[in-house]
Order: C-alpha cells, then sequence, then structure tokens
C-alpha cells in the first residue's frame, strides 16, 4: 500500500516504481496523458516452455490475461474534457441555427415562385424543380455566414429539398390556409 500513496501523492515526472509481483499478479505503475494509472495483469507470468525431445517444436499458442487499469481522475483532465464538449456543443449550435434559418429561406423562396390563387404538392414539386437553382442561389445570397456556405450548404440544401420535402410542403400550405 506504501508504493500506491507514494505513487499517486508525488509527481509524475520524478518517481517511477518498479513493477511489483504478488504471486501471479503484476501492477505497474503508469502514466498516460499525465493521468497516473495503476495496472493490474493476472495470468501465467513464468514462460513455461513444454518441449519434449520427441515432438517436433510447434507454433506457439497466445495466452491472454486479464488486466484491470485503475486510474485516478484529476479536475485538470475533466476540464480539458469539458472544455471539448462544450467547443462541440457551440459548434452544433451554430449549425443547427444556420440549417434552421437555410429551411425558412427556402420555404420563402419557394412561396414567392408559387401561384396566388391554387396550391397543391404537385404545384410545389413542379415550382421548385423548375425553380431550383435560381431558389439555391437565392437561398445562398441570404445566408451570410461564409464558413457555412462553403462547407455544408451545398449538402444542407439538397437534403432540405429531397428529406424534408413533406414538412416544407406542409408548412407551405398552413401559411397560405392561415
Amino acid at each position: 500500500m506504501g508504493f500506491m500513496e507514494e505513487y499517486l501523492s508525488c509527481d509524475n515526472r520524478t518517481v517511477k516504481p518498479n513493477s511489483i509481483v504478488i504471486g501471479n499478479i503484476l501492477i505497474n505503475f503508469i502514466t498516460s496523458y499525465g493521468a497516473k494509472s495503476i495496472l493490474n495483469s493476472s495470468g501465467d507470468l513464468q514462460d513455461k516452455k513444454k518441449t519434449s525431445d520427441a515432438t517436433p517444436p510447434t507454433k506457439k499458442r497466445r495466452t491472454y490475461a486479464v488486466i484491470i487499469v485503475m486510474q485516478e481522475t484529476t479536475f485538470l483532465g475533466l476540464q480539458s474534457v469539458i472544455k471539448c464538449v462544450n467547443v462541440h456543443l457551440k459548434h452544433l449550435e451554430f449549425l443547427s441555427d444556420n440549417v434552421n434559418k437555410c429551411a425558412q429561406y427556402l420555404i420563402k423562396e419557394i412561396e414567392l415562385k408559387l401561384p396566388v390563387n391554387y396550391v397543391n404538392r404537385e404545384i410545389i414539386r413542379l415550382t421548385l424543380k423548375d425553380n431550383y437553382d435560381e431558389i439555391a442561389h437565392n437561398v445562398r445570397t441570404q445566408i451570410n455566414d461564409l464558413i457555412f456556405l462553403d462547407s455544408y450548404f451545398n449538402i444542407i440544401f439538397v437534403e432540405l429539398t429531397s428529406l424534408r420535402y413533406n414538412e416544407i410542403f406542409h408548412i407551405i400550405l398552413t401559411n397560405r390556409q392561415l
């Protein structure tokens, strides 16, 4: 127990205790990415070669051992994980906002191209098909974020017009009934 207390209480760079063997259990004190860890492995640790003169040498069979890694959780490690999660969350929120804006602009552009008197699913589909390039250009000019335009716009626009067509159709018809 003294080795573990010494290892966990000291600086990683200055002290590296030796491995400890107790019976058939090997205990290693390791450091990975600045976090202190204790590696426990069990199994047959000694090389036992059983060869006899009468049998020819055969391929050595692999043996696997059970390994348990115990790691001390540090607040610095948790803070870096939180920072990474926050950065990814902000990026996803940014992307989600831009996708929603793109969908709103798409609906407005389709509504501008539709006839005033009568609208059904087929008319909306034909309007989108006939004016696809013009609608895509108009939606693109309304979005101000250049990173979104370069990286995501083409993919998002195709997905909005193909996968979310029924939702767009429903929104347009709901807006027309009001």
